[in-house]
């Protein structure tokens, strides 16, 4: 998500650039419009987001892929009908001509087997991701260590369970 997040913003920025300033106007400042995922809109950012995409066709149909691949996603839940609706969006994708988005499904077609092996148990490298986010952090905090044995022990006791 966040790859394709970054096509979007791409997107709009291609969008915006050449087109006429009242479009510029209308368009400026809806990035986190863009990439907040719809169901998280607040009332008020609701009409903000739909004058925004009236402003542009090309960016109606960008944001509506982006979330028809979330979509994707969160409606399967086995890898043949996840592997069915993404070579749906790919082909929607290919058909929109939108190139900011051409080169994320060119990303996701390299990646298309590892993508779909999330669906074999919903199984990502979330958790993994936040002990070394954690990790790294501890070493940064102690602008790093002199030896192994005292970072080990920072380590240890940073993720070790709190007793309340």
């Amino acid at each position: 998500m966040k790859n394709l997040n970054e096509a979007v913003t791409k997107a709009r920025r291609s969008i915006q650039k050449p087109a006429d300033e009242a479009t510029k106007e209308r368009l400026k400042g809806c990035r986190w419009l863009l990439v907040k995922n719809r169901e998280n809109l607040t009332d008020g950012e609701r009409p903000k987001l739909a004058a925004r995409l009236a402003a542009s066709a090309e960016l109606n149909t960008c944001y509506a892929l982006k979330e028809d691949f979330r979509a994707c996603f969160n409606a399967a839940h086995d890898r043949a009908t996840a592997e069915r609706l993404l070579s749906e969006w790919l082909l929607r994708v290919k058909a929109s001509g939108l190139h900011a988005l051409q080169a994320f499904s060119k990303t996701i077609g390299n990646w298309r087997e590892r993508i779909l092996n999330y669906f074999d148990g919903r199984h990502s490298n979330g958790f993994a991701a936040g002990v070394n986010l954690k990790i790294k952090l501890l070493n940064r905090l102690a602008f790093g260590y002199h030896n192994f044995d005292s970072f080990r022990l920072h380590v240890l006791v940073a993720f070790e369970p709190r007793s309340r």
